[in-house]
């Protein structure tokens, strides 16, 4: 596949992100899991793959958004300057879990 596309409402919390209090309490070594957050750069880099998510309630990924769109009184808006402020302004302190790295191009949030 080309693209991934994640509804992040059916998603497990702890399979999207770990925030940093849960990466304090927890370390790396006792959590099994990889956040996806932590994937989602190398999967454009090395696998080639874009992704899509519908997220609404874990702007960490702005961090990770090469685009970001809001559905707003049902019209899509391209706020990905607004979102980058946000990340820029609020960083979330979480660590990396896997090896990510920013996206050049392609994947989306929404």
């Amino acid at each position: 596949a080309t693209t991934l596309l994640i509804d992040e409402d059916t998603c497990a919390t702890n399979f999207m992100i770990r925030d940093r209090r849960m990466q304090m309490l927890v370390s790396k070594e006792k959590e099994p899991i990889t956040p996806f957050i932590s994937k989602i750069g190398s999967l454009l880099r090395d696998r080639h793959v874009s992704c899509l998510l519908v997220i609404g309630g874990a702007g960490d990924y702005f961090d990770v958004a090469d685009t970001v769109f809001m559905l707003d009184c049902y019209s899509v808006r391209d706020v990905t300057d607004e979102a980058q402020r946000v990340a820029r302004d609020l960083p979330t302190g979480a660590a990396d879990e896997g090896g990510n790295a920013k996206p050049s191009q392609q994947s989306a949030l929404s």
